[in-house]
Parts: C-alpha cells; sequence; structure tokens
C-alpha cells in the first residue's frame, strides 16, 4: 500500500494527516457465485449494513438498530465488562446498557474526486469526512461517516464462554464469542434503518461462496471461499464444530479449567440444539475482528472473531449464527431477541 496522505475533517473542523485507504467502488461489479452480479445497489446495502468500530467492526441485523460484533471486540473497549461479571441480557430495551464513551460509524455517501487536493464537504454535525485512494492513487474519493454516540449493550455471553478452550490462532474451536448492541440516533430512540443483514439459522455449505462486510486495507469487501477440510494431528477438520462438540470437550476435560461450562449451559441446551453449527472458518485472513460474513443474498451467517493457521493455510474463524441462535433460545432464555431477529429476517425476505 502506498505512504499516501490524505486529510480528515470532523465535525468540529480539525484536520488531521491519516493513511489513505482504497476506495470503496474500485469492485463495483464483481461476479459472484451462479454468474450473480455484485452491483452498486448491493455494495451499498453492504456499505450501509456495517458499523466500523473502534479497531474492530459490526454488523446491522435489525431495522431498529440491532447489531452483532465479536464479545472480545467489546471487551477490548469497555472496561466495565469486567471479567468476574461479565454476563448480560437485557429482556427489554429499557434494561438495555450505554456503553459510555463508544461511538460506531456508518459510512453513509462516497463522492468521487477529481483530485486529492480538492476541497472537501462541510462536515455536518454528527459526521467526519475522509478522503481516500486506490491502491495504484489514479483516483480519489469521499467518505463520510455518520457517527453515533449512543450506544447499548444487549447481550454479552460469560468471558469464559466467548473464549472456550483459550484456543487463539487455531481451527477446529468452540467459542460462542459474539455480542449483541443496539445502536440510537440523537433523540435516543433505536436507530431506524432499511439496511441490515437478515440473520441466517443455517450454517454455511461446505465451499460455498462468502462475503467480509468490513473497510479494510483490501477494499470494502472480500470475497472468500469456505475452507476446505485438511488433514491435520492425524485426523480431518469438520466443515463446521458444533454445540454437541463443545459439550463432549467439556466433559472429555473433565469439566476443568478452560473446558468447564457453566451449569446452566449444561442444563439449558436441548438436544434439539446440539447439531447447531457453533464456529466455521473461511480461507484467507479476517477483514477485521467483529465483521459479518455474509452470502449472496445478504444473509449473516457467522461473525469473524480470530485469525489462524492450519493446514497450511491462514484462516478466519467465524462463530455461526445457527449457533448463537440456539443459544438465545436455550441458556440465554433470550426470546424478545430470537423473535426481533426472526422478525427482521421475514421482512427483509418480503422486501426482497
Amino acid at each position: 500500500m502506498p505512504s499516501a496522505q490524505a486529510k480528515q475533517v470532523s465535525s468540529s473542523g480539525e484536520a488531521d494527516t491519516v493513511v489513505v485507504r482504497y476506495q470503496w467502488y474500485s469492485q463495483a461489479h464483481t461476479e459472484a457465485p451462479g454468474s450473480h452480479i455484485v452491483d452498486e445497489d448491493w455494495i451499498e446495502n453492504v456499505r450501509l449494513g456495517t458499523l466500523q468500530l473502534p479497531q474492530c467492526a459490526g454488523a446491522l441485523v435489525s431495522a431498529d438498530g440491532l447489531a452483532v460484533t465479536s464479545a472480545a471486540c467489546l471487551r477490548s473497549l469497555e472496561t466495565w465488562i469486567r471479567p468476574t461479571d461479565s454476563v448480560f441480557v437485557a429482556d427489554e430495551l429499557l434494561q438495555e446498557r450505554r456503553l459510555a464513551g463508544l461511538a460506531v460509524e456508518q459510512l453513509v455517501e462516497v463522492r468521487k474526486l477529481d483530485s486529492p487536493e480538492d476541497p472537501p464537504s462541510d462536515a455536518l454535525p454528527g459526521t467526519r469526512v475522509e478522503i481516500v485512494a486506490t491502491d495504484d492513487s489514479s483516483s480519489f474519493w469521499e467518505y463520510t461517516w455518520r457517527i453515533y454516540d449512543d450506544v447499548r449493550l444487549v447481550l454479552i455471553p460469560p468471558v469464559e464462554m466467548a473464549n472456550f478452550g483459550d484456543e487463539e490462532g487455531v481451527y477446529p474451536r468452540h467459542a460462542p464469542d459474539f455480542a449483541l448492541f443496539r445502536v440510537y440516533d440523537e433523540s435516543g430512540q433505536p436507530l431506524d434503518t432499511e439496511s441490515y443483514f437478515a440473520w441466517s439459522d443455517r450454517p454455511p455449505g461446505h465451499r460455498e461462496k462468502l462475503f467480509v462486510t468490513a473497510l479494510d486495507e483490501n477494499g470494502p469487501f472480500t470475497s472468500v471461499t469456505l475452507s476446505d477440510t485438511f488433514t491435520y494431528n492425524g485426523t480431518v477438520s469438520p466443515p463446521h464444530t458444533t454445540l454437541y462438540g463443545m459439550l463432549d470437550l467439556h466433559y472429555s476435560h473433565g469439566a476443568m479449567g478452560v473446558w468447564g461450562l457453566p451449569a446452566g449451559w449444561i442444563a439449558g441446551i436441548k438436544e434439539s440444539d446440539l447439531s447447531a453449527a457453533l464456529n466455521f472458518s473461511v480461507a484467507g485472513k479476517c477483514a477485521q475482528i467483529g465483521t459479518g460474513i455474509v452470502d449472496i443474498d445478504l444473509e449473516i451467517l457467522g461473525i469473524a472473531f480470530d485469525h489462524a493457521f492450519t493446514g497450511g493455510r491462514e484462516r478466519c474463524v467465524a462463530v455461526s449464527t445457527s449457533g448463537i441462535l440456539s443459544l438465545l433460545r436455550t441458556v440465554f432464555e433470550a426470546e424478545n431477541i430470537v423473535e426481533e431477529l426472526a422478525e427482521q429476517a421475514r421482512s427483509a425476505e418480503e422486501n426482497g
């Protein structure tokens, strides 16, 4: 990446020197699985459905501002989420807890510039403007970011569960590393948005073409393929791990240390949910921790939470939305969230 520079203008009018990132529309027409074409409307929905957090990302999953990210992402940003008291579930909107000091950003407008010297647009209140460039600096674009500083925690699992097994950098994994939060607008109401990713209750198919929904140095999204199985330690990796596998590890390790599950989880997981996918991996490095992994229909199937190098290649490890949904129904008893996700998924399907 060239060491280009650009001006970044906040709503206060201050300017700072920042590294120029690749432009958004460099992949405006990309061939997708099944001879589909990823066009500008598709990209716009990805852009508006993706949220930027400090050093990580998130994805909107509801028209009422509900979003998902990695639990590790939120814990790295909020000191009140203590390791000994980390579990939190809001049963209703009034119980959602304000994450003081946390702001998220949404890329709301992209404008092409004739040259990097073009004056940036005036930053409206609650926005910031950033000048970005293609990798070869042949064209320049202006990004306008909408800033939301009212972010409230909806659900986060216990820290020992999000990091079950304490096995960073490897796959297979059995870690429900996810968290849900809600974005509120300037009037204190849940964000009303038409751009979000419908929650999927299925695991990814083997070698299914998927898309990472984050802003990174490689572009607005990266097309990745679900990893093939690979040999390791004399065996073959599964396409995805399951809740059954998590329980098996609990008992196989004597329910001790990093492999111990809380009693409520053991009793809460129903037999019908044991086959639910928990973790899977995709080829290549995660664009950002907490980013959504979606299919061609813009349904979210996973949330990236770790990098791994296994089977001779780099992989991005994700927690499956299928497994999350099962845990929401059972151990978390979060029927209000389950109903919201189901309702929003139905609405997205009806609206095409």
